[in-house]
């Protein structure tokens, strides 16, 4: 029978080796690591010793370090934990933070005397301390990621004196990696030998690269590793060699099914469903699992009924992928989704066709796409990056898979001096959560290993809309577009749009401050929530830029929106929507405005397109809105409906 501490020792193993086994912790330090732990031993001053010369440091051994002895696995505490979005703020409340973290990353006041004392470094002296550091810790930075509810939610830290000061080296002698203890939500960095031995007096590295393999990958880390990024080969910042492009890999959505065969739409049973409801002696019968959906529907042609009540139209707010069995099962239905809509719907993909917008023209062959896009992505054209975009489209870059062309962009940006302010977003977040602006290369570098994202340019001359109370702001909009057929192509944009607003007076300033470069706010109750309808704002819009009609710009911004379409249904799936006389879709669209390169005329920008949008806000104002989107969607004639017919 085991006693109470090995008990404990199990159950710590339990909840804790995944972790050890990715990090590549060797088993016989197990439970000598587990020792330490549980008694707050952090014994690597018996091992080690900090070294300067008054303008760099390194750690080096003052004993033989064997690495099969249990005892030489140890503890880096962090001395300080943050999330991205609170950085300054930290710094500015946290007393003792900011000089603190300057020592370990080595930077000073700026036009600091070192005879002053710290008691009388001025507010604005501090405050550029507090710049100077934000831009340097994330060469010095690492990050690990929790869940947290339905989140994942990116934690950065920087390590103590001393593991921050280890430098890097391709052929280490220690490993470092961070170990998150589950039951007392706090992490702590493991170190250990990957020698077998490291005599005294040994100058102690790691790989700052994180044992990446990848060699284009590691030239991107490496690119913003202190002391070594003026040394990165940008030959190697290039997509890797391929042989063949898996569309599954590339565009998910491996479990999908397609029926083998679909009837012409005439005698799709879904047209005979729809022509035997007229002249509606039956209400369509509609379910939803979306309330404010259900509450919203009352036009007595439809009937809200239960998912049990054998539906006609289903609208339901998860993802639905099977449209074999449905078509098998329930010929005659409706389902609110199109087979592969996430090539528009997640951002990554929607960055692929907006460059198959721009390639495909010049194509003999359309299945060749992916293939010609990798290609030029590694071309030596000083605007290739830009080339590839439509120009509704900012220049953008999926990280988990771009990130070495991302990183050979923004040097050669910064190489020509143009403005490297980019905004970091999630593959498939929505409401700004986990979105950063920065024009900090060695930030996004980091954040690229958190989670799935992308990066985009972001806008630096948006067309701004004045706020008497406020200045002048960004503002986007959105588009409600409803897709009734893939094949063809039938698109309608809902007359009635939205906007959303900043709530201070833009400039490429003061990433940190939400409420300047965000404009989502109707989720939280602090920030300002500025409403404008859409006559009201065309109105103000007119009198704001009258070298411009808004009915100008919606023409653009509609011809935007079909492009995307057209391209999305230019392949079928995976990599393109596919064609359901079953499905119809609602879809969110939000696009900004920005000036051209003369400052003469403005473009539209797409931004994201919305699966299942919150549209609680659509109801309260506009009342038939889902009644007019229903019939839109499900029968022919518009032309007493707030629709316009954008397809192309």
């Amino acid at each position: 029978m085991l006693g109470g501490e090995e008990v404990e020792y199990q159950d710590f193993l339990s909840l804790h080796k995944v972790q050890l086994e990715h990090a590549g912790v060797p088993k016989h330090y197990y439970r000598r690591l587990y020792e330490k732990l549980c008694h707050d031993i952090y014994d690597s001053g018996s091992y080690f010793i900090l070294l300067t010369d008054g303008e760099s440091w390194e750690v080096q051994s003052t004993r033989t370090v064997d690495g099969s002895d249990a005892n030489t696995i140890f503890l880096i505490d962090h001395c300080w934990t943050f999330h991205a979005e609170h950085l300054k703020k930290a710094l500015r409340e946290i007393p003792g933070l900011a000089p603190r973290i300057a020592n370990i990353i080595g930077v000073g006041y700026p036009d600091f005397d070192d005879d002053d004392s710290i008691d009388s470094v001025t507010m604005d002296a501090m405050e550029g301390l507090i710049n100077n550091i934000s831009e340097k810790v994330w060469e010095f930075a690492e990050t690990y990621t929790i869940q947290k509810d339905e989140d994942k939610v990116t934690i950065c830290y920087l390590m103590d004196e001393l593991g921050s000061r280890i430098k890097h080296s391709d052929h280490p002698n220690i490993k470092i990696a961070p170990l998150f203890l589950i039951q007392k939500q706090y992490a702590v960095n493991l170190m250990w030998p990957v020698d077998d031995e490291i005599p005294p007096e040994t100058v102690i590295t790691r790989d700052f690269t994180l044992d990446e393999a990848d060699p284009h990958k590691r030239a991107a880390r490496l690119a913003v590793t202190p002391n070594f990024a003026d040394s990165v080969d940008r030959s190697e910042l290039r997509m890797a060699e391929f042989d063949r492009i898996n569309p599954f890999k590339m565009y998910g959505r491996i479990g999908q099914t397609l029926p083998d065969t679909v009837p012409p739409v005439g005698e799709h049973p879904v047209s005979v469903m729809l022509n035997s409801a007229m002249p509606f002696s039956n209400p369509i019968k509609v379910s939803t699992d979306m309330d404010f959906m259900a509450a919203a529907i009352t036009d007595p042609i439809f009937s809200v009924v239960s998912e049990e009540a054998d539906p006609d139209v289903v609208f339901i707010s998860h993802h639905f992928d099977k449209y074999r069995e449905w078509y098998e099962s329930s010929p005659s239905k409706i389902i609110n989704q199109f087979p592969s809509e996430n090539v528009v719907c997640c951002k990554d993909l929607l960055i692929k066709v907006a460059r198959r917008a721009q390639v495909l023209p010049g194509l003999e062959d359309p299945e060749t796409c992916d293939e010609v896009i990798r290609e030029r992505l590694n071309s030596d054209k000083p605007t290739w990056a830009e080339d590839l975009h439509p120009t509704w489209m900012p220049v953008s870059f999926d990280l988990v898979n771009e990130l070495p062309v991302f990183v050979r962009h923004f040097l050669e940006r910064q190489d020509r001096g143009e403005d490297n302010t980019w905004i970091i977003k999630p593959w498939n977040l929505s409401r700004g959560r986990f979105t950063y602006v920065t024009d900090n290369l060695a930030m996004i570098v980091k954040l690229a290993y958190t989670s799935p994202k992308i990066v985009q340019k972001y806008l630096e001359r948006p067309l701004l809309f004045y706020r008497g109370d406020v200045g002048k702001v960004k503002f986007d909009i959105r588009y409600v577009v409803l897709l009734k057929s893939v094949e063809p192509l039938v698109l309608y944009k809902y007359n009635v749009f939205w906007l959303r607003f900043a709530n201070k007076p833009f400039g490429l300033t003061d990433f940190d401050v939400y409420e300047k470069h965000f404009t989502v706010m109707n989720y939280d109750d602090e920030q300002e929530l500025k409403q404008v309808d859409c006559e009201e704002f065309v109105s103000l819009f007119e009198q704001q830029y009258p070298q411009f009609s808004w009915s100008s710009i919606d023409k653009r911004s509609c011809r935007m929106i079909a492009e995307l379409f057209k391209s999305a249904a230019s392949l079928s799936p995976p990599r393109g929507l596919g064609h359901s006389p079953q499905a119809r879709a609602i879809y969110a669209i939000d696009f900004m405005l920005k000036w051209d390169n003369e400052n003469t005329d403005v473009i539209p920008q797409m931004l994201e397109v919305n699966f299942n949008a919150d549209n609680r806000r659509a109801c309260k104002y506009h009342p038939d809105f889902y009644d007019n989107c229903l019939k839109a969607l499900l029968f022919d004639d518009v032309s007493t409906l707030p629709v316009t017919d954008i397809s192309i």
